[in-house]
């Protein structure tokens, strides 16, 4: 028995082993995506209209990604609109289960309860393409059986009312904060001081949100207090990443099992091995990396497996680091010395179509940040008229990897007046009006 009992103890040291982190230096893992210091999810339940028609543009306009919790069965609230919700899967949002029927999971047996998991999430992967449905919320935040639960979903979402730690002591059991008439968060500053707080912990804040523009769901909030966060989120974007529900779960879980090592190097290139523990059919999103810049490198450009990935030149008390993202088990990383610094890319991969959303600020001066995306790989340019049509800044004119984008225009140079903006690529053109006000 003792025997027994010493080998249990070492398969569980080497199962915890196998998931532990382990960074080789100098590199560097980001405790949120592009080393942030908080991150932030909006998450909507039951699918009321408005959630359709004036959220999810709003949510676009900016480019974040909201989470909506669906109920799949036709008992409770309004009926799935699978349509509405797989042009919203298009647009990188993400479709995830609020169970069947909604009910208090309390309340019923366990076979019940798995059919409430299971049929819901088997019905959303049926309606949905694109993605998985790899989350849940539990209706009224009561837990059901976490076991059965586990079966079906990575992540589970309650609503305790506090700011979730960076990393959960239980992914069954993540909390979340409501918002809205009948909830602690009703103002701009309500959402200014949790995101402050959760800056302070580096944590995660879970927003769970039903009506919008009083279309009759529960503690509705209006779509000009979410705007003007937004609008806030967008102008501190590199201290708050804004992201669905599971892509967060799952970056967690990614950064807390990643095993970076260095397999070469020379003087203008270093090769990695990023791999984790993980199932790479749910674990396939990218951390964020690290290093020092070399002495006497301009620049690098990052590739994984042939693939280009998101790269940009940092400072960070006065060290400059290559800073890039990685997909684990995804093939090795070359770093390579490059003259040439690109514009920032940040995420790139799930882009489904073009877009091109509006500057802030807006109006601006003498600068403001433009962001776009593109579904595949092409040459694209951005380019700046006047009210006249005529050309008045070249901002962009090259090969571009399939993803988003973000850089900052300085219209220094530029009078006063109406402009507008052009992103030009394969079979597209997309216009936007913008101010410079001096």
């Amino acid at each position: 028995m003792k025997n027994m009992f010493y080998l249990i103890m070492i398969l569980i040291s080497m199962a915890g082993m196998a998931c532990a982190q382990t960074v080789e230096a100098p590199y560097e893992v980001g405790k949120w995506q592009g080393f942030r210091t908080a991150a932030i999810s909006f998450t909507f339940d039951d699918g009321s209209p408005n959630q359709f028609t004036r959220a999810i543009p709003l949510f676009n306009e900016f480019n974040y990604k909201l989470t909506m919790f669906t109920i799949t069965g036709t008992s409770y609230g309004w009926p799935p609109n699978w349509t509405a919700l797989q042009n919203a899967a298009n647009q990188g949002h993400e479709i995830a289960s609020h169970t069947v029927n909604h009910p208090y999971l309390n309340q019923i047996d366990t076979t019940q309860q798995r059919m409430e998991f299971r049929d819901s999430h088997d019905a959303i992967n049926s309606h949905i393409t694109g993605q998985k449905c790899i989350t849940v919320a539990y209706p009224y935040c009561i837990n059901g059986n976490n076991t059965i639960c586990d079966d079906y979903y990575m992540a589970a979402r309650i609503c305790s009312g506090s700011i979730e730690s960076s990393t959960p002591s239980d992914f069954m059991s993540i909390s979340s904060i409501i918002c809205g008439t009948e909830g602690a968060i009703k103002t701009k500053k309500n959402f200014v001081d949790n995101f402050t707080t959760a800056a302070g912990s580096k944590g995660w804040c879970v927003y769970l949100l039903h009506g919008v523009d009083g279309d009759g769901g529960w503690s509705s909030i209006s779509s000009d207090t979410l705007r003007v966060v937004l609008e806030y989120l967008n102008a501190n974007q590199d201290k708050f990443w804004v992201s669905t529900f599971s892509n967060v779960a799952r970056y967690i879980r990614e950064r807390n099992a990643v095993s970076v090592t260095q397999l070469s190097s020379s003087d203008t290139t270093f090769t990695l091995q990023v791999t984790d523990a993980l199932s790479d059919s749910v674990y396939n999103y990218p951390v964020t990396l690290r290093r020092p810049l070399p002495d006497g490198w301009p620049s690098a450009l990052v590739t994984q497996n042939g693939q280009s990935r998101n790269t940009r030149i940092v400072e960070v008390n006065s060290i400059q680091y290559i800073q890039f993202e990685a997909i684990p088990d995804s093939g090795d990383v070359l770093i390579a010395k490059s003259n040439i610094s690109g514009l920032y890319g940040y995420n790139n991969f799930m882009v489904p179509v073009p877009a091109l959303s509006q500057n802030y600020p807006n109006p601006f001066n003498p600068a403001t940040n433009i962001k776009f995306q593109i579904p595949v790989s092409q040459f694209v340019s951005l380019k700046v008229f006047n009210m006249l049509g005529e050309e008045v800044a070249i901002l962009l004119e090259k090969n571009l990897q399939a993803g988003e984008y973000s850089l900052v225009f300085n219209a220094a140079d530029l009078a006063s007046g109406v402009y507008f903006y052009n992103l030009r690529g394969q079979n597209f053109l997309l216009s936007r009006k913008m101010l410079v006000l001096k």
